[in-house]
């Protein structure tokens, strides 16, 4: 095609809109965990005290992942999104406060605030870019989007520190000298600023999306396309797609951050090659998806991640290390793979059941400190979890993930 109708258009300026949305979420939600060590400096805790950021964020998806699916279902997906926009907006404002005042639990508060308002979009748009456009290419357009996400994971870091550093005003070589942790004590006194710069500019964002035109993507009407044998079985936890796909988001989530949070014991710039990687890894897998289907995808990629998780517990050295680094490539087409394999074929239920593959997102707290409890007795023996994980996305990719459809509906309201 030489020109694109008015309709193409359309989609693509919604895509771009969401495309900004996916990086600056990503861009925010990976900050307070790659500024944690600083946070436990300005406030003083513990490991066991520092371990509530990570279960504070992750519970909110348990929380709030069915109240967003119903708030989407009352006032519809651009009302949601903007209200899940401004939670965001308003937990990084509360961040300032609390970090200026040093208030920890205030801080976790506003953590939660603010990962309400990701659980928010997370239901809204991952669902409205699956339903936006040609089913066929539904994956594919969610995995360009994750990209951006990664994009913005990537970059969020950067910035925050960047900023942190400038206004602490200490020369770089002298800076280069000094110990890590006198560092983290010199750059923990402006921590607040990268939260107030990043709300202010979303702020401005959300009147963007305010006059933008996002229409809303009824499914109400549409039958879900699996074979209920059971008039009973009208609940969306009854379509095994979607049941067994939120355990397969669960251990990926899971294995991913546990693996993350893993790399983070040696270097920062191992840490941003595996984020870099799964960037990398979606950009590609977009295409890959053009002509292969999600489930191929899902078993490919999982069974190469469960590989090299295998030989970093049966290695040692670098060696063992990049293995777990590269896990990242393979892991980034498994989000967006696994949400449109759970969504597929749920008609009228298909909110529930983005609320519900959102919400086992929890994963990404329960795992990872599984892990870190075993890793003190060997990280050998603790990586044993993540590649179980990897396991079980393997088999929802080859064979959980299909349904049986049911025959053609002849006569209206027959199921």
């Amino acid at each position: 095609m030489n020109r694109l109708d008015h309709t193409d258009k359309d989609v693509l300026k919604r895509l771009a809109i969401f495309a900004l949305l996916f990086f600056f979420w990503g861009f925010i939600t990976v900050l307070n965990f790659a500024i944690s060590e600083h946070l436990k400096q300005l406030f003083s805790i513990d490991y066991a005290v520092g371990t509530l950021i990570d279960i504070t964020f992750f519970s909110s998806y348990l929380v709030f992942s069915s109240i967003s699916g119903s708030l989407i279902e009352r006032v519809g997906y651009k009302r949601s999104i903007i209200t899940g926009w401004m939670l965001l907006c308003l937990g990084c404002f509360l961040i300032y406060f609390a970090i200026d005042h040093r208030q920890y639990y205030l801080f976790l508060s506003a953590l939660f605030i603010q990962a309400a308002g990701i659980t928010t979009l997370q239901v809204g748009a991952n669902l409205y870019v699956v339903l936006m456009g040609d089913k066929r290419s539904a994956a594919s357009r969610l995995t360009l989007l994750q990209a951006l996400n990664s994009l913005g994971t990537l970059l969020g870091p950067v910035f925050a520190l960047s900023v942190i550093r400038y206004f602490s005003n200490l020369p770089e070589e002298i800076r280069k000298n000094l110990p890590v942790q006198q560092l983290i004590e010199i750059d923990s006194a402006n921590l607040q600023l990268p939260y107030l710069y990043i709300g202010v500019f979303m702020l401005l964002f959300a009147f963007v999306m305010s006059i933008f035109h996002i229409p809303d993507i009824p499914t109400s009407h549409l039958e879900p396309l699996n074979k209920i044998t059971s008039l009973r079985k009208r609940h969306v936890l009854h379509f095994p797609q979607l049941r067994l796909g939120a355990f397969a988001i669960f251990a990926y989530v899971g294995a991913e951050v546990a693996l993350a949070k893993y790399i983070e014991t040696f270097t920062d710039d191992l840490s941003k090659y595996y984020w870099g990687c799964a960037m990398i890894g979606r950009f590609v897998g977009a295409y890959l998806l053009l002509r292969y289907s999600p489930r191929v995808l899902v078993t490919w990629a999982a069974a190469v991640a469960g590989v090299l998780v295998f030989l970093s517990i049966i290695t040692y050295g670098a060696f063992s290390i990049y293995c777990v680094v590269a896990v990242g490539l393979f892991n980034s087409v498994l989000f967006p793979c696994i949400f449109s394999l759970g969504v597929n074929g749920l008609g009228k239920f298909s909110l529930d059941g983005s609320a519900i593959l959102i919400m086992f997102i929890v994963g990404g707290a329960v795992i990872p400190f599984n892990v870190l409890n075993y890793s003190f007795i060997s990280y050998k023996i603790a990586f044993i979890i993540p590649l179980c994980c990897y396991v079980y996305i393997l088999v929802y990719g080859k064979k959980l993930s299909y349904f049986e459809v049911q025959e053609p509906i002849v006569k209206q309201g027959s199921m």
